[in-house]
């Protein structure tokens, strides 16, 4: 009679799926081993998948609990190779030998102040040395191009742009203090 056959409920079949797993694990072990290649990755499948029974996961029907519990821990084992393809693991030894090259906030005021202090210092220069700064260092173009908007000599403009460097690197060390030696 089908009303008196007992009911295989979901206690029963995770009670069920945990034996089994007991039952071959080793088994397990040795295919998914040989699957990936790794004895760690084939214990780690293994072991989530003995977490997840007992966690209590949800399990259907299940008629093959060897195909069934191969198929889980496979399926747990390729989640987690997944998982970990997409970090890289790094040394922290490595981390602290790598130096930080981006600029922290205090080094980015001092050189966004830096950078105002030379060019109050720029105002104090002769104008045509003053042009030729802010044409090779704001416009950004060359000594020749400098030289032909300017109609001057290609090395006038190397060296007038040499003195202009000179001049504001003493300033900017000085605390921008003219001295006796520090004519434009």
């Amino acid at each position: 009679m089908p009303g008196l056959l007992p009911q295989t409920t979901e206690l029963t079949r995770r009670t069920r799926c945990s034996r089994a797993l007991i039952a071959i694990y080793r088994e397990l072990a040795v295919g998914l081993e040989r699957t990936w290649g790794s004895r760690d990755a084939a214990l780690d499948a293994l072991q989530d998948a003995s977490a997840k029974l007992a966690a209590g996961a949800r399990i259907g029907a299940v008629h093959n609990p060897r195909a069934y519990l191969r198929r889980m821990a496979f399926n747990l084992g390729q989640n987690r190779r997944r998982s970990l393809s997409r970090s890289v693991p790094v040394d922290r030894f490595i981390l602290d030998t790598v130096a930080d090259e981006a600029p922290d906030p205090e080094r980015m005021a001092a050189s966004a102040n830096e950078l105002a202090r030379a060019l109050a210092f720029a105002q104090h220069l002769p104008e045509q040395r003053r042009t030729i700064f802010f044409l090779r260092w704001v416009d950004d173009l060359s000594t020749g191009e400098i030289a032909g908007r300017l109609g001057l000599r290609r090395r006038t403009v190397q060296k007038e742009l040499a003195r202009a460097a000179d001049f504001l690197r003493r300033r900017l060390e000085n605390g921008g203090e003219a001295q006796g030696d520090d004519a434009c």
